[in-house]
């Protein structure tokens, strides 16, 4: 047995033996001049706990024999084990807004005054061009429309009610029977059915003084940026002057005379 574990069976036995009993000098526990029968437990106590210790000491050993030991760290400059391995991760987005959850709780979250803009339906052909060509504007409460997509399509009828909360319109003549009505002896049993105002195709506006407004507050920046398109005018490389002094001075470049 090493000298540390020979060591640390005698202090145990010094702890489990009586209060300060001093020990003989021989190594076995069995030679210890004890008297009975109380000193007998306290023999047997030292036994036991002499045989764990050398127990967790066999142990111990093993499990150091057994371990492999770490290598050390090469200290050459072209081993590829000591550079840091880089963590190549996928494309980050740059922009937050371009991420679907974000622009999906913006849409959700969007107040009032932007759930009226998202809340816009397309204007006829015969729209577009009474009104300079104006593409969409939002509904309102009295315009005519035609539902384009859904169970209701080709329906004509009258916006009746905008529900901004919910991004709904309703139509009027577009009902459904509402579920349980007759059973629970309702007199109405019939209520309008939710359509997306992107599914509505305007074909009568309710014109008023604001409505008139926006038509043509639309329809003048319309003109003005289609003539700002046509006023554009692509010069030839020949008869632009900064094209001109571009050629001289990468000639005398050229040269060595600059």
């Amino acid at each position: 047995m090493p000298v540390s574990a020979t060591v640390l069976v005698y202090q145990v036995q010094l702890r489990m033996c009586a209060n300060g009993m001093p020990l003989l000098s021989q190594r076995l526990v069995s030679s210890i001049n004890l008297s009975p029968p109380l000193n007998e437990v306290r023999l047997k106590m030292g036994r036991r706990s002499l045989v764990l210790v050398t127990v967790a000491a066999i142990c111990a050993g093993l499990c150091t024999a057994f371990v492999p030991s770490a290598p050390l760290p090469s200290c050459a400059s072209g081993s590829s084990t000591s550079r840091r391995q880089t963590i190549v991760m996928g494309n980050h987005r740059s922009s937050q807004a371009a991420r679907r959850r974000t622009s999906f709780l913006k849409h959700v979250k969007a107040p009032l005054h932007k759930r009226r803009t998202i809340m816009s339906s397309p204007l006829s052909k015969e729209l577009r061009a009474e009104h300079g060509g104006v593409r969409s504007i939002p509904v309102r409460t009295g315009d005519e429309v035609v539902v384009t997509a859904g169970d209701h399509r080709k329906k004509v009828g009258k916006v009746i009610g905008v529900d901004r909360k919910k991004y709904y319109i309703h139509v009027e003549g577009i009902t459904r029977e509402k579920a349980g009505g007759k059973e629970a002896g309702k007199t109405s049993t019939t209520i309008p059915v939710p359509i997306r105002a992107s599914s509505v195709r305007i074909t009568k506006l309710y014109l008023d003084k604001s409505r008139e407004a926006i038509l043509k507050r639309r329809a003048e920046g319309r003109a003005e940026l289609a003539a700002r398109k046509n006023n554009i005018q692509l010069a030839e490389p020949g008869q632009d002057p900064a094209w001109a002094e571009y050629q001289t001075t990468l000639t005398s470049i050229l040269d060595g005379s600059a």
